[in-house]
């Protein structure tokens, strides 16, 4: 018991390292920015053609490193496909608005988001993940500058997606993120990717997770069904029943169950779920939970289990990908199948 005790500790700890909540309440533990953001005080950009500004590439990096320990590649072909990842906020306690580049030397939590998320991916595509110089959480409360902190954030990634296209070796990519990421990925999309039909005609998926989308925000089209490309995926995972106060949520908001895949308000069956990804890269648990949509949030009900049941609390979001890790990645392989070459 102690063993699971210990684990439960762990994860829980792993997951709120890769994962924010929209607000946070700051103690004496959390620096947050004591100035106004100054654009004097930007440096030069970045040159994505250093290895040192990438967190992970698959043409550089050991794919088998941030996969789960015990999952088989057994029947998995590689896919003739690239991705774009965007990891969530990692910069909690700074005095600055923006993480400078000291904060990607061994990185604990972005590489908790490797294991945790860009996971999904790995090994079955090309998988490229930018160092970025992101937003201090602080920004979510101080609008002001976290709007200024959030357009320098944005450059990088902008930048870094411009040395991706030169790089990647397949036609088709998708685009992954999560929460800060996912700002980031909506207006790439929307502003970069989609106005160049040459280059919106590249894009085959995107994984928009963790951030609220209102109906029409997005320029291409929501995923309607598990086999449909040239669409995105939206969910922000919730216990069930429950309507948060800090997010935004109602009927003009969009979800995508991430067992279904489908953007039905129906329970998917607990049989359907393939287990959940825990911080010793072990995955565990299939069939302990269903997932319906409401009101452009997942209501995620986790079956009576004696060490889940000391997992459960109001917000998921932190483990918007560890809970259906399987289920992401088994339907990705399922999508391509139907694409033509």
């Amino acid at each position: 018991m102690n063993k699971i005790k210990l684990l439960l500790l762990i994860f829980i700890i792993t997951l709120y390292s890769c994962g924010l909540k929209q607000k946070l309440n700051y103690s004496s533990n959390f620096i947050i920015p004591d100035q106004d953001f100054e654009e004097n005080s930007i440096k030069s950009n970045l040159d994505y053609s250093y290895e040192k500004n990438w967190a992970f590439r698959s043409d550089i990096h050991d794919f088998k490193k941030i996969l789960p320990k015990n999952y088989s590649l057994k029947n998995e072909k590689k896919l003739n496909v690239s991705v774009f990842y965007i990891h969530p906020t990692t910069l909690f306690s700074s005095l600055k608005w923006n993480a400078d580049t000291s904060h990607f030397l061994n990185n604990e939590i972005i590489n908790l988001c490797l294991e945790n998320q860009a996971s999904v991916f790995a090994g079955i595509t090309d998988l490229y993940v930018p160092h970025y110089r992101e937003m201090h959480i602080y920004s979510y409360t101080d609008t002001v500058n976290g709007i200024k902190a959030f357009d320098f954030a944005y450059n990088d990634v902008k930048s870094s997606f411009e040395y991706f296209l030169q790089t990647i070796e397949t036609d088709k990519f998708i685009i992954v993120s999560h929460s800060q990421g996912t700002n980031h990925a909506k207006k790439l999309i929307n502003e970069y990717i989609y106005p160049n039909k040459k280059l919106r005609n590249k894009l085959i998926l995107s994984y928009l997770i963790g951030m609220d989308i209102s109906e029409n925000e997005m320029l291409i089209d929501l995923c309607q069904n598990p086999f449909q490309l040239n669409c995105f995926l939206n969910w922000r995972s919730f216990d069930e029943f429950y309507y948060p106060n800090d997010w935004n949520y109602g009927d003009n908001f969009v979800s995508v169950n991430p067992i279904t895949f489908k953007n039905d308000n129906i329970w998917s069956d607990k049989n359907q779920h393939k287990g959940i990804l825990f911080p010793n890269q072990k995955i565990f648990f299939k069939s302990s939970l269903s997932v319906r949509n409401e009101k452009g949030l997942a209501w995620v009900k986790l079956y009576d289990n004696i060490f889940l049941n000391k997992f459960k609390r109001n917000s998921y979001h932190n483990a918007d990908f560890n809970l259906f890790w399987v289920n992401i990645r088994q339907n990705l392989i399922k999508r391509m199948k139907s694409f033509k070459k």
